[in-house]
C-alpha cells in the first residue's frame, strides 16, 4: 500500500500530488491546474475520490483519483458560499460545507461518489469554520470563529440537520473555536481556538463536558495568538496543533483515557503553517506555509512523538491544504 499526498496551493490554482515513501521522502507525480483557488481538501472513505472547495465561484470539484494516485475531474457542484472545510458523515453519503463568509453550512448529497445539489442550506452561523461528525455518526460539530460556540446539529437518516441548541458549546469569550480532532478510541474532542491559540478538551459524559484549556505556546511566547489546524496521531497518544504568528508545531502528550493533554514540546516548521496533516500510519508530519511556498516531511518518533524534519519541497503559492491518501 502506497499513501498520496496532495497539496493545495490556491495564489497560484493548483495542486500537487506526490507519492510518500516510507522513509519519508516525496516524489512529485502531477502539478495539476485548478478552475479556481483550492482551499479545502477531502478523500472519499474509499480512496476513489478527492474533493476541493475552490473559490470566487463557489464549488465543490470532484477529481478520481486515478490508480497511480494522479487526478482527473469528473465534476463540478455549486454550493452557496465560500467553503472553508468539507467533511462527510460516517456512511459517506452526505457532504457538509460550512462557508465562513457567507454564515452558513450545506449539506450535500453523494450519490456514486459524485455531491449533488444541497438539500439544505443552514443560515445564521457566525464565521463557521469547520464541520465534525461523531464517531456515532449522530451529531455533527460546527464550530463558529465568530460566536465563540461549537454549534451541534442532530444529523437524521436523510442527511437533515436539526440544531441541539441545549447541546450548544460555548467557548471562552474571543477563543474563535476553528478546528478539531476526535479521539480514535475515546469519547473525546480537541477544539483549537484560533485567537487566543488555546485548545479546549471535550468528554462525554451524558452531555460533553470541557476536562481542560491549555495554551498552544509555552511560556515565554508573546506574539499575537493565530493558531490553525489540529491533529492527532491513529494511536490516539499524540496530538499536534500549528500556530501561525510563530510557524510552530507544537507537539502534546495524551493521557491514556483521552482526557489531559502534556506541552511537550514545540518545532520550528514552515513559515505561516495555515495547514498540515498525518500520514494515515502516524509515522509522518507534513506541513505547509502559505509564506513558504514549501511542504516539509517530518518523522514522528513512535514512542516519544519528537519531530525530526526529513526534508522540504516547493509546491505551488500560498499552499494552505494537505491531505493524505491511501492507495
Amino acid at each position: 500500500m502506497k499513501q498520496i499526498v496532495y497539496v493545495a496551493s490556491p495564489e497560484s490554482q493548483q495542486i500537487h500530488v506526490w507519492s510518500l515513501n516510507c522513509a519519508g521522502e516525496l516524489s512529485l507525480l502531477q502539478t495539476l491546474d485548478v478552475p479556481g483557488q483550492p482551499q479545502p481538501m477531502l478523500a472519499s472513505e474509499d480512496g476513489k475520490y478527492l474533493y476541493v472547495g475552490v473559490r470566487p465561484n463557489f464549488r465543490v470539484l470532484t477529481y478520481l483519483i486515478e490508480p497511480q494516485g494522479t487526478l482527473n475531474l469528473v465534476a463540478q457542484t455549486s454550493i452557496p458560499g465560500t467553503p472553508v472545510h468539507l467533511s462527510l458523515d460516517n456512511s459517506g453519503r452526505f457532504m457538509f460545507v460550512p462557508s465562513y463568509h457567507q454564515h452558513n453550512l450545506a449539506v450535500l448529497p453523494i450519490q456514486q461518489g459524485i455531491p449533488g445539489a444541497p438539500i439544505q442550506v443552514i443560515e445564521g452561523l457566525k464565521n463557521p469554520h469547520s464541520s465534525h461528525v461523531d464517531s456515532d455518526n449522530q451529531q455533527l460539530w460546527v464550530p463558529c470563529l465568530g460566536e465563540d460556540h461549537i454549534r451541534l446539529f442532530d444529523l437524521n437518516a436523510e442527511g437533515r440537520l436539526k440544531e441541539a441548541s441545549a447541546d450548544r458549546i460555548t467557548t471562552k469569550a474571543g477563543a474563535g473555536p476553528r478546528h478539531l480532532a476526535f479521539h480514535p478510541s475515546k469519547k473525546v474532542i480537541y477544539c483549537i481556538n484560533e485567537l487566543d491559540a488555546t485548545l479546549n478538551v471535550y468528554h462525554q459524559f451524558t452531555r460533553y463536558r470541557e476536562m481542560q484549556n491549555i495554551n498552544v505556546y509555552p511560556a515565554g511566547f508573546n506574539s499575537t495568538p493565530w493558531a490553525a489546524d489540529v491533529h492527532i496521531t491513529p494511536n490516539g497518544r499524540h496530538l499536534y496543533a500549528c500556530e501561525r504568528s510563530d510557524s510552530i508545531m507544537s507537539h502534546f502528550l495524551v493521557s491514556d483515557d483521552g482526557m489531559h493533554l502534556t506541552l511537550a514540546g514545540v518545532y520550528p516548521t514552515e513559515t505561516q503553517p495555515r495547514g498540515f496533516n498525518l500520514d494515515t500510519k502516524g509515522c509522518f508530519l507534513i506541513s505547509c506555509g502559505q509564506k513558504s511556498n514549501h511542504v516539509s516531511v517530518a518523522r514522528i518518533d513512535q514512542i516519544t512523538g519528537e519531530l525530526t524534519e526529513l526534508g522540504r519541497y516547493p509546491v505551488g503559492k500560498g499552499p494552505m491544504w494537505v491531505t493524505v491518501v491511501n492507495k
